[in-house]
């Protein structure tokens, strides 16, 4: 090998190195989700129930706009938002929605939605 080869290898090794660096499209949409609930865990009371309503229903919206799915949790977290505000109905359609995307949280989800219909209507 000739001088000039050998200059070439470090490029050519940097480059194949630098192809497998793609990172991978992230399966679901996070956007506010984990800062709203680290929020509204860590100071009780600085969400309200209409402040979480908007801040989830914006990630559905922008989740759609990428064409990838809302983060497990999210309809459930939306839910829990529509019953602090006194939503029942609305609460159980993202209970369903959580429940039909995630499978594996039909127990909970079953669970919320037996405690809405046992609740008593004011």
């Amino acid at each position: 090998m000739n001088h000039r080869h050998v200059a070439l290898l470090p490029l050519i090794a940097a480059v194949v190195l630098l192809a497998g660096c793609q990172t991978a499209r992230p399966l679901y949409y996070w956007g506010n989700y984990e800062g709203t609930l680290y929020s509204g865990y860590s100071k009780p009371g600085s969400i309200s129930p209409d402040e979480g309503i908007a801040r989830m229903q914006e990630d559905l919206a922008k989740a759609a706009a990428t064409g990838r799915a809302p983060n497990p949790g999210l309809h459930a977290q939306l839910g829990f938002y529509y019953l602090q505000a006194g939503n029942g109905e609305a609460a159980r359609a993202e209970f369903e929605a959580e429940k039909a995307l995630y499978p594996e949280s039909a127990t909970l989800m079953d669970r919320m939605i037996s405690k809405l219909q046992a609740a008593p209507t004011s």
